[in-house]
């Protein structure tokens, strides 16, 4: 009966009210050996189950017990209870879980947010200052070919200065430029429901966000800028 939601006090209850067959409070609490106000409070809680009635004779509650199928009736009303939640639940579960952040350092976390981000149709950067060629050489060859092999839409943002350089006339993306002195320290990659800002140097280092709100903010972001950039 535990097993079924009961606690042991109801369990134990409602168990000896089964064998007496009906019983004042007084009777069952020395049966049970649970003290009289207890065993008024979890008799409430049982006939708010709909496990035990009562009649009153004498000006006396007598307490009677359910059939024992009501415990199994319960069960089936909570689970049905929960099915209608569960959609509402989920949506909270899922809410929550998708927030999160994850740190990865050195050229083998990079590359596993590359590889991420060949996973999804479209990706947006800005904030480079052309250290993700000096940074990561053959792999930043590698993921441009990938990008192009899987269409993937690819929108980048570049100080002016770098118009011309490798990092622009080799990557398969569409570019436009800002004036160099909007160009930041760090590059940051949005895909997805994910922002990854990424910190150059010899050992990089990169925090990668997920979050749909967040994200969706730096999308808004990014686009504002690219339409007031230049070609």
């Amino acid at each position: 009966m535990q097993k079924a939601g009961l606690n042991r006090a109801e369990a134990r209850i409602y168990f000896i009210l089964l064998g007496l067959g009906q019983a004042r409070a007084g009777t069952i609490s020395k049966k049970t050996q649970i003290n009289r106000t207890t065993t008024y409070d979890v008799l409430e809680r049982l006939l708010e189950k709909g496990l035990v009635t009562y009649a009153i004779e004498a000006n006396r509650k007598i307490f009677k017990p359910a059939a024992p199928r009501k415990i199994v009736e319960n069960i089936r009303e909570q689970e049905r209870a929960v099915q209608k939640m569960l959609p509402a639940l989920e949506q909270i579960y899922a809410e929550t879980k998708e927030e999160d952040s994850v740190v990865f350092k050195g050229k083998k976390g990079i590359r596993s947010i590359m590889q991420d981000i060949l996973t999804y149709k479209e990706y947006f950067s800005f904030g480079s200052m052309g250290e993700f060629l000096e940074v990561m050489q053959h792999d930043f060859r590698w993921f441009q070919e990938r990008k192009c092999e899987k269409k993937i839409l690819s929108l980048v943002l570049m100080p002016e200065h770098l118009r011309d350089k490798e990092i622009v006339t080799s990557a398969r993306a569409r570019f436009r430029f800002i004036p160099d002195a909007y160009a930041t320290p760090s590059t940051t990659w949005i895909y997805g429901d994910k922002v990854a800002i990424i910190m150059w140097s010899d050992t990089p280092l990169a925090t990668v966000i997920t979050s749909r709100k967040i994200a969706q903010s730096y999308r808004s972001y990014f686009k504002l800028i690219w339409r007031a950039a230049k070609n």
